[in-house]
């Protein structure tokens, strides 16, 4: 590096950017404040993995033998859904550990933590999510009375998108809290 013609240029160069402008010296393989995952983030991966969880168990089950890890696996969600058969989906002939309408909700986690659009304060989304609840409460009377048939398309949609509000609206309030 050519000096410039008050000679500064040359020391400047040779003191490590670390160290420059106040800022403290670090470890090799430290890694500043800046650089490191905030809570938001670790959050978001986490709700992705968790919403693609029953969608993944469902395809590695048909994919390979699995075995008793397969219904491991499996199990770990019949607290979670009544997971009857007839509305449950099936992935490759592999009926999924959650019913259709749990499943979209899983799936609306994921989406609502990868995409988390529109960013609305928490007192935005309780009428969204009251909302929806509600819309998914008519499916499941409409269904349960006998109104209609079963019918995954609907029981899918209502929990997407419940999942993807309740994903979203989690996110912005934790956002909001400084930590």
């Amino acid at each position: 590096m050519a000096a410039c013609a008050s000679g500064r240029g040359q020391a400047a160069a040779q003191v490590p950017a670390a160290v420059g402008a106040g800022a403290e010296p670090r470890a090799p393989g430290e890694s500043s404040p800046a650089e490191q995952p905030s809570l938001l983030s670790v959050v978001r991966c986490a709700l992705v993995l968790l919403g693609a969880l029953p969608w993944c168990i469902a395809l590695a089950r048909s994919r390979a033998p699995l075995g008793e890890l397969g219904a491991a696996l499996d199990r770990v969600f019949a607290p979670l859904c009544h997971r009857m058969p007839e509305r449950s989906l099936t992935l490759d002939g592999v009926v999924m550990p959650l019913c259709s309408r749990c499943a979209g909700i899983f799936a609306g986690f994921a989406a609502g933590a990868a995409i988390a659009r529109p960013r609305l304060a928490i007192t935005a989304w309780r009428p969204i999510l009251i909302a929806l609840a509600a819309l998914m409460a008519v499916d499941v009377a409409t269904q349960d009375l006998g109104l209609r048939p079963v019918w995954h398309a609907s029981r899918l949609a209502t929990g997407v998108a419940f999942g993807y509000a309740a994903s979203a609206a989690f996110l912005a309030q934790i956002a909001r809290r400084p930590l």
